[in-house]
């Protein structure tokens, strides 16, 4: 379910006989006010076949952060949801224009007010919901339940999904600005016991890495250990945007 081509921007059309290219901002624009079952959006979304490759990879790091996945259609098809707060604006709209071809709306804005009645803003967008999204369905919803199947990080995680899973729910381990410790979290705390004990085998095996867990919060998280931060550099800093390595110990 995956191609080597990001360039699905453009979808092709009979009218009068004659092939005319659309853009996806001439599709919205054509269906504007004409809500989801537009005869012209449907065919925009036929014409979307398969996620790119670093469509695929971003998306294996990504849902083992903090990304979900959904289905309106008993699963028939699948679509991601995303959301970030107000300080890594930047960062959703790096992945809103990563996957952009698939999103049909604006990133959107949301205000809501706390248990501390203080004001949080975050950012957020969704994916239509495709096939192309169903085979991510097979790797992390277990029993219709978020989880990590074995061989998961093995046969499926790449360095660019290692970078996009720190961007999205990693950070240093020691955040104290004095502190010499390189060592870095991901934070799995939404996995069980059995599920991060698994990642962390395969990230040693894989990828070279020392990391073990630690409980945080009475649930379990990854710790890539200081001696392996150079390590983690030269396997992710390229695809780590700028705007994100602050979390880097660096």
């Amino acid at each position: 379910m995956v191609k080597d081509n990001s360039d699905k921007d453009s979808l092709f059309s009979s009218v009068n006989n004659k092939k005319i290219s659309l853009t996806k901002h001439e599709v919205l624009l054509e269906c504007k006010n004409k809500g989801p079952n537009n005869k012209l959006l449907k065919k925009y979304k036929e014409n979307l076949t398969c996620l790119s490759f670093i469509q695929w990879e971003a998306a294996i790091g990504l849902i083992l952060g903090d990304v979900s996945l959904q289905t309106q259609n008993k699963g028939k098809t699948y679509r991601m949801k995303f959301e970030w707060g107000d300080k890594n604006k930047l960062y959703a709209e790096h992945v809103y224009n990563l996957y952009n071809e698939w999103v049909l709306s604006p990133l959107h804005k949301k205000v809501r007010i706390n248990i501390n009645n203080n004001e949080v803003v975050t950012w957020g967008f969704q994916t239509i919901s495709h096939i192309s999204f169903n085979p991510l369905k097979d790797l992390f919803l277990l029993n219709n339940h978020k989880g990590v199947i074995n061989g998961l990080i093995k046969d499926h995680l790449t360095e660019i999904g290692l970078a996009y899973w720190f961007m999205d729910d990693g950070g240093k381990l020691d955040y104290n600005n004095n502190s010499k410790n390189q060592g870095l979290v991901l934070n799995t705390h939404s996995f069980s016991y059995e599920e991060v004990y698994n990642m962390v085998i395969e990230l040693n095996y894989k990828f070279g890495l020392n990391t073990y867990i630690k409980l945080n919060k009475n649930r379990y998280i990854i710790v890539i250990s200081s001696d392996s931060f150079n390590k983690f550099l030269e396997l992710t800093y390229s695809y780590i945007i700028p705007e994100m390595r602050y979390k880097l110990p660096i």
